[in-house]
């Protein structure tokens, strides 16, 4: 399966790759924001949800986290 890169056009990509890497995504009521949390992060990321496009901090986090799995990737650790 090839991987393309996460573009900032592209935030429903972005949601389905924090989903799917353990994270949550929570609404805060009447702002029209989320929060971003993960087990590894001590601090939840705030976002604009009304905004059509994926900030560069998500995208750094995101990033974070893919390495994190490729070097604790079992493939790789057996020896």
């Amino acid at each position: 399966m090839k991987h393309q890169p996460l573009h900032t056009s592209d935030p429903v990509r972005a949601n389905r790759l924090w989903l799917l890497m353990g994270g949550r995504i929570e609404p805060i009521r009447r702002t029209g924001e989320r929060f971003y949390l993960h087990d590894m992060f001590a601090h939840p990321l705030r976002t604009n949800a009304r905004r059509n496009d994926v900030p560069a901090k998500l995208l750094s986090r995101i990033n974070q986290l893919l390495r994190a799995n490729a070097a604790n990737d079992e493939v790789w650790s057996k020896g």
